[in-house]
């Protein structure tokens, strides 16, 4: 004689399977979802007041910076494609997208992210560029902070 607790077990197994219900996301299988960016944004024109003995010297490395804002790049296109997926049109995106981006000397992550994009693309996509470029783990130095510029197509296409 079957129990009353694997009747119950099956019964909900055939109700998920008949209802195309998914199974649990596990931890960090969550797809991107962006309601408000987390990072903060800055004022580029903002007079610039630090402790001098609480900062080195030290610049940060160019081509280290270059190399970590190379792992956005997967990132960035993912949110190119959900605005794309938003709009419901596989067109190309026009424009160009301009990064500033305020290093924090002491941690891997920055203070902050501004980013420009043309007219007419909206903010989720801004905040979306914005996350995705803060995620990146940039190298930490013995200076103060430093603001980078990258600027980039916005939707370069595919051949």
């Amino acid at each position: 004689m079957m129990s009353k607790s694997w009747i119950l077990g099956a019964l909900g197994v055939a109700i998920a399977i008949g209802c195309n219900a998914k199974p649990a996301e596990r931890k960090g299988e969550r797809g991107r979802t962006i309601a408000k960016a987390n990072v903060a944004t800055f004022d580029p024109d903002e007079a610039v007041n630090f402790d001098l003995n609480a900062y080195g010297s030290d610049r940060p490395d160019q081509y280290a910076i270059e190399q970590a804002f190379n792992g956005a790049f997967g990132a960035l296109d993912q949110c190119v494609f959900d605005e794309k997926e938003r709009r419901g049109s596989d067109a190309q995106l026009p424009g160009s997208l301009k990064l500033a981006i305020k290093l924090n000397p002491k941690e891997a992550h920055p203070f902050a992210v501004n980013a420009e994009l043309d007219d007419g693309l909206g903010d989720k996509l801004k905040d979306c560029l914005r996350e995705a470029t803060a995620a990146v783990n940039y190298p930490t130095y013995d200076g103060p902070p430093v603001v980078v510029n990258f600027e980039l197509e916005l939707d370069p296409g595919y051949e």
